[in-house]
C-alpha cells in the first residue's frame, strides 16, 4: 500500500477499532503522522517479532530497504534489537538513507547477477539470521541460492516474505531448500490474528515518538487523488485527508 487515508476526526478507516491504541499511543503525534505509519510499522514490527520472533544480536536482511517500509524497517529492526543490519535496494541515494537510520551495510541491486550473488554470499559467510523480503521476484530467489551455497550448516535462516514489489513470482529449485536449513515464511494480515495486529499497531504508535521513527510523507486533500495518485511511488507515503480543500 503506498498511501492511506485521514479522515476529519483524526481516525484513518483503515484502522478502524485501533482508535484507541492510537489515541493512548502518542499525543504527540499527529493525525497524518499516524496514517503514514501504522500500516507500515505494523508489518515489519510483525515480521520480525511475530514471525521469526526476532532475538536481540541478531543479523537482518531487509531486502527492499529504499522504499518507505523499507526504511522504516531498518529502524524498527534496530529498535527491536538486531545486532547487525544489511539494507538491499536500487537506489543509491535511499541506501544512503538507509544507512543513517540504522543499517551498518548496503548492497546495491542492480542487473550483474554473478556480482550481487558473490556479495549475498560475502554476508551470508558471516552469517544472516532473517531476512526480510518486500521484494520478492529474481534478487529474492539470488539470495535464497546463495544462502543455499554459503549459508552455515544446519543454522536456519528465516527468510520472511512480506511483499512483491519486484514481482510476483520466482523460480527457485527444490535443491536449495533440500541443500539447507532455510526456512521460508510469510507476514501478512492471514499469518496474524487481527486482536494481536491491533496490538502491535498500538506498540508501532507507543514507540513512535520516543524512537524518532521516520518516514517519508506528504499529505494531500483526497480531492487532488486523481491528480495525486498516478504521481506517488515508494520513496514517499501520500496521506490524503478526507476533510482538505483542492490544492
Amino acid at each position: 500500500m503506498k498511501a492511506a487515508i485521514v479522515s476529519a476526526t483524526g481516525r484513518p478507516p483503515a484502522l478502524g477499532e485501533l482508535a484507541a491504541p492510537v489515541a493512548s499511543a502518542g499525543e504527540r503525534l499527529i493525525r497524518v503522522d499516524i496514517a503514514a505509519i501504522a500500516n507500515p510499522g505494523m508489518s515489519s514490527w510483525i515480521a520480525l517479532t511475530e514471525r521469526p520472533r526476532l532475538k536481540p544480536g541478531e543479523t537482518v536482511l531487509v531486502n527492499g530497504a529504499t522504499g518507505t517500509s523499507g526504511r522504516l524497517a531498518v529502524q524498527i529492526t534496530r529498535l527491536l534489537g538486531a545486532g547487525r543490519i544489511i539494507a538491499t535496494g536500487r537506489n543509491a541515494k535511499a541506501l544512503g538513507e538507509a544507512r543513517s537510520l540504522g543499517a551498518d551495510t548496503t548492497i546495491q541491486l542492480g542487473e550483474d547477477a554473478e556480482w550481487l550473488e558473490h556479495r549475498f554470499m560475502q554476508e551470508l559467510a558471516q552469517g544472516i539470521d532473517i531476512v526480510i523480503d518486500y521484494l520478492w521476484g529474481p534478487g529474492a530467489g539470488r539470495l535464497l541460492i546463495a544462502a543455499a551455497k554459503a549459508g552455515r550448516d544446519a543454522v536456519p535462516m528465516r527468510f520472511v516474505q512480506v511483499g512483491s514489489v519486484s514481482a510476483s513470482d520466482i523460480t527457485l529449485p527444490g535443491s536449495v531448500l533440500r541443500a539447507s536449513a532455510i526456512e521460508l515464511m510469510s507476514s501478512g494480515h492471514g499469518s496474524v490474528p487481527v486482536p494481536r495486529l491491533i496490538e502491535i499497531t498500538g506498540e508501532v504508535l507507543r514507540a513512535a515518538v520516543p524512537n524518532n521513527l521516520a518516514i517519508a510523507f506528504k499529505p494531500m486533500p483526497f480531492a487532488d487523488f486523481d491528480r495525486a495518485w498516478p504521481l506517488d511511488d515508494s520513496t514517499c507515503r501520500t496521506v490524503f485527508a478526507m476533510n482538505a480543500g483542492r490544492t
